[in-house]
């Protein structure tokens, strides 16, 4: 791997491990999820990266794909959440992608313990050509001795520049059928959810994330066109939010509406908010990059941490 390339991929990381330094001491109850999500995205761009997708903001029983939208004013953080955060950095589209989860109910610390524990481990089985699946079994096990279950349809995934979601799956069980393999020259998502429900999400009717479908496009309105010019231009085919659309004069009603209409013509991947099937349940949910070199495997998003 070229050796410019693994500098852009530690530096994405190292702005990732500052973020998270950050919500350990900025997050709490009272915080409004809006306020969050702005001052997130704005010390990533400050600290020289852009956002490889928008911050998640999952509480309680949500999982995933959940960001604020521009009119979730009185969104805040409660005694008794447990709120997930992930988000994503890049540098020149080389990504990092890190989550933590922050407890204000006492009775899920073990939880939380349980997910950290599960990620510490399985980050030291990561190897080129060790099986996908043996990473699965140590955050099934770990999850398991706590009492919980992994969340099944989730899992972590390769990386690619420019690309979250670049084609391998690293399962959050044992799964015997995933017969992939780590490979070196490749960066990788370790991302253990541990859940106290049924380890299965379901997508929830919300939709506040999107990504371009398509780079060549036709009969669309001059508006369309200016948008999706605007989309292709600043964030390629990663995700977006319509938060991030504030330097164009255009009102959020109308926003919406063009966004729709680009939907329904197909130009947009949706990404709906993924929710566990078990609806009283709580989830908890770490994750670092992992790049493996041609002389060592490292954790770009944390530098506490060894493989």
């Amino acid at each position: 791997m070229d050796e410019e390339v693994v500098s852009k991929y530690l530096k994405a990381g190292n702005i990732a491990w500052r973020v998270k330094q950050f919500l350990y001491s900025y997050v709490k109850p009272g915080v409004k999820l809006l306020e969050l999500a702005n001052t997130t995205e704005d010390m990533i761009r400050e600290l020289g990266g852009e956002p490889a997708f928008p911050i998640n903001i999952s509480i309680n029983s949500v999982a995933a794909h959940k960001t604020p939208l521009l009119d979730d004013v009185n969104l805040v953080i409660m005694e008794g959440d447990i709120v997930k955060i992930d988000i994503g950095i890049h540098v020149d589209g080389y990504i990092a992608d890190t989550a933590i989860t922050l407890c204000y109910n006492d009775k899920l610390n073990t939880l939380v313990e349980a997910s950290r524990e599960a990620l510490e481990k399985s980050l030291r089985v990561v190897n080129e050509g060790v099986k996908f699946s043996a990473v699965g079994k140590v955050i099934e096990e770990t999850a398991k001795k706590y009492g919980f279950k992994p969340i099944k349809n989730l899992g972590g995934h390769s990386m690619d520049r420019y690309v979250i979601h670049a084609g391998d799956i690293i399962p959050n069980y044992g799964d015997v059928m995933q017969l992939g393999k780590f490979r070196r020259g490749v960066a990788y998502a370790i991302e253990p959810f541990i859940s106290t429900g049924n380890g299965y999400v379901i997508e929830g009717s919300e939709v506040s994330i999107y990504a371009l479908s398509k780079t060549k496009f036709k009969g669309l309105t001059t508006q369309e066109v200016q948008i999706t010019n605007y989309i292709l231009n600043k964030f390629r085919t990663l995700p977006f939010c319509e938060r991030w659309f504030s330097e164009l004069r255009i009102s959020l009603s109308n926003l919406r509406m063009v966004l729709n209409s680009l939907k329904l013509k197909n130009m947009l991947r949706q990404y709906p908010v993924l929710i566990e099937s078990s609806p009283k349940a709580y989830i908890s949910q770490f994750e670092e990059t992992v790049l493996i070199t041609s002389k060592e495997v490292i954790i770009t998003t944390n530098p506490t941490l060894y493989c």
